[in-house]
C-alpha cells in the first residue's frame, strides 16, 4: 500500500537515533485518515443507537457504544492525566540505552516482513470469528473485515439472528442493521476503523506512531518481553500506550492503549488492550490468529480463519447498502 499516505509515513533513519522517534505520519497508514476531531456530538440519535447496535457485535467496536451512552468513560481527562504508566518520555527517567527502541523497531519490521511488505497491500479481506471467554452458551459471531486503499473500509458480523454492516466510502458512511440503513459520518467510522487495523494488522502500529521510547524488560505468561512506549495521533485521536514485544521473535504479543475522546458529555479516556497469542503468515507477512481483546469491559476471543491480500476487492462492497431503485415501467402506449 504505498500511497503518498505512506511516504510521509515512513521510518526515518535519522528519527530512529532518537530516544523519542518522531514520524512525519499523522494515521494508521493508508488504512486510516489524516487527524480529525470525532464529531460524536453531530451524530443523530437515531444514528448513534444503529451504530450502538452494530457496535455490541462487533468486538472492536466498544468506542461506538461508549459515545452513544457517554456514562462509563471518565470525563475531563487530557493527555498529561493518562494512567502514569504510559506517562510522557519527559514524566519518566531517562532511557539508559537511547537506541534500544530503534533496534526493537528494526527487528520487529523485519519480523513481521520487512517495512515494504507491510506497506504493499492495497486490498485484504479478514475472515474471523468473535466469542465472550467463559460464556459457552453464546455462539460466536462472524466476522468480515474488508479493506481497500486508503478510503474504503466495511465491516460486517452476523450470528445470533442479528446482521450489522458499517461501510466507509471516501466522505461517506453506512450503518445498515437488520433493514435499517442510516448514513455514517466517515469521522465517526474511522476510530472503528482504526480498532480492527490494530487487531488484526499490528504490524502497521509500527510505521504509526509518533513517538517511541524504551520502556525496560517484563516477563508474562511465560515470555520475555521488551517493552517500548508510545504516543501520536491515530484516526484523529490521541493515544498513548505500550507495545510489549516477545524478545525471542520480535513480534507484538500485547498492545495496550488509552485513547483521549470526545464524548457527548465532554472528553475521556478509553483503555483497552490487544494480546496476540499466536501468528500466521500470509503473502509472506506475519498476520495474528488468534487474538485476546478488551476494549473497556468487554473481553472477546478472536480466531481468524482466512487471510487473502491477493484478491483485488469488488468496488460494489464500499457502495450505499441500499438496494438500488427500480427503473420505471415504460408508459403504456395509447
Amino acid at each position: 500500500m504505498k500511497t503518498p499516505a505512506h511516504e510521509s509515513s515512513g521510518i526515518s533513519a535519522n528519527a530512529r537515533r532518537h530516544e523519542v522517534r518522531e514520524v512525519r505520519s499523522s494515521s494508521v497508514s493508508s488504512w486510516s485518515r489524516r487527524p480529525t476531531v470525532w464529531p460524536c456530538a453531530r451524530v443523530s440519535r437515531a444514528c448513534a443507537s444503529a451504530v450502538m447496535l452494530a457496535a455490541s457485535l462487533v468486538p472492536a467496536a466498544f468506542y461506538l457504544e461508549e459515545a452513544a451512552a457517554g456514562t462509563r468513560c471518565r470525563r475531563g481527562l487530557v493527555p498529561a492525566q493518562m494512567s502514569p504508566k504510559f506517562a510522557a518520555p519527559g514524566q519518566q527517567r531517562p532511557s539508559p540505552a537511547p537506541d534500544l527502541a530503534e533496534a526493537i523497531i528494526r527487528k520487529a519490521l523485519l519480523a513481521y516482513g520487512g517495512e515494504a511488505k507491510i506497506l504493499s497491500f492495497t486490498n485484504a479481506t479478514f475472515h474471523y470469528q468473535a466469542e465472550t471467554p467463559g460464556t459457552p452458551a453464546s455462539k460466536p459471531l462472524q466476522m468480515k473485515a474488508y479493506f481497500k486503499e486508503a478510503s474504503y473500509f466495511r465491516s460486517e458480523a452476523s450470528g445470533e439472528g442479528t446482521d450489522a454492516i458499517t461501510i466507509l466510502n471516501r466522505d461517506k458512511g453506512w450503518v445498515k442493521v437488520g433493514d435499517t440503513i442510516l448514513s455514517l459520518p466517515p469521522k465517526s467510522g474511522d476510530p472503528l476503523k482504526s480498532a480492527i487495523v490494530a487487531q488484526l494488522r499490528p504490524d502497521l502500529l509500527l510505521v504509526s506512531f509518533q513517538k517511541f521510547r524504551y520502556g525496560g524488560k517484563a516477563e508474562e505468561d511465560g515470555r520475555q518481553l521488551d517493552l517500548l512506549e508510545v504516543s501520536g495521533f491515530l484516526a484523529g485521536e490521541y493515544v498513548r500506550g505500550r507495545l510489549s514485544f516477545d524478545s525471542s521473535t520480535y513480534l507484538i504479543y500485547k498492545y495496550e492503549f488509552e485513547i483521549e475522546r470526545e464524548l457527548p458529555k465532554g472528553k475521556g479516556i478509553v483503555a483497552g488492550e490487544e494480546k496476540y497469542l499466536r501468528y500466521t503468515e500470509k503473502e509472506g507477512l506475519k498476520v495474528p490468529a488468534e487474538i485476546i481483546s478488551r476494549q473497556g469491559r468487554k473481553l472477546s476471543r478472536l480466531a481468524v480463519s482466512q487471510v487473502d491480500f491477493a484478491s483485488v476487492l469488488d468496488p460494489a462492497l464500499f457502495r450505499d447498502p441500499a438496494p438500488a431503485p427500480n427503473p420505471q415501467a415504460p408508459a403504456a402506449k395509447p
